[in-house]
């Protein structure tokens, strides 16, 4: 009874102890890549960086999705210059 009292509580704290999820300033909302991350973003710089990007040459088809989109979340990380 006292294992199952106690294994509660150190459960109980590690939820209260977990951090949050990260809060983005107002007006961003996160652009994630599947094993990356997430980065902020807001309308005009994914735009931006979107344009950027087919301007480089990545077009929209099903076989360069994936390639767009890295570029996007790298543009929008700040590996990639404007």
């Amino acid at each position: 009874m006292r294992a199952i009292v106690t294994m509660t509580i150190l459960a109980f704290a590690a939820v209260l102890s977990a951090p949050a999820h990260a809060q983005y300033p107002s007006g961003t909302t996160p652009f994630c890549v599947a094993g990356r991350g997430c980065v902020p973003m807001t309308n005009a710089s994914y735009t931006s960086c979107y344009q950027l990007g087919l301007h480089r040459g990545y077009n929209t088809s099903i076989a360069d999705q994936r390639n767009l989109e890295l570029f996007v979340y790298q543009c929008l990380s700040g590996r990639i210059p404007r």
